[in-house]
């Protein structure tokens, strides 16, 4: 049997539907594009988002600059809630899995606590 032919046909039904898909597709009308995006150029009214904004603006210096190693620091502790008091520790006697009551084993026998009546 010859191949050819069979080739032949296969190549031309691949053009014939590529063919297709692009007078298709130059058939669709165009997807408006999607509007600008507005960016603010109001000034922030909190100071600490301003002061930030200067030192997003200063670059590599911040890095250095000491007001916005502070900024940062007082940003990293509104975003986290921390507090400016130190942590508070736990007491021994108050630490998790701790109790008053003695410890009860398997070996232990089981005594009937409410009087028989």
């Amino acid at each position: 049997m010859n191949l050819r032919l069979p080739a032949r046909i296969g190549a031309f039904a691949c053009i014939g539907v590529a063919l297709a898909m692009g007078l298709l597709a130059l058939r669709e009308e165009p997807k408006p594009a999607s509007p600008p995006q507005n960016f603010s150029t109001d000034l922030p009214t909190d100071p600490l988002q301003a002061k930030l904004r200067s030192c997003q603006l200063a670059g590599q210096a911040a890095g250095s600059d000491p007001g916005c190693l502070a900024a940062w620091a007082e940003n990293r502790q509104r975003f986290l809630g921390q507090s400016r008091s130190p942590p508070v520790v736990p007491d021994a006697d108050d630490a998790p899995g701790k109790s008053s009551e003695p410890a009860i084993f398997a070996d232990d026998p089981i005594t009937n606590t409410q009087q028989e009546q």
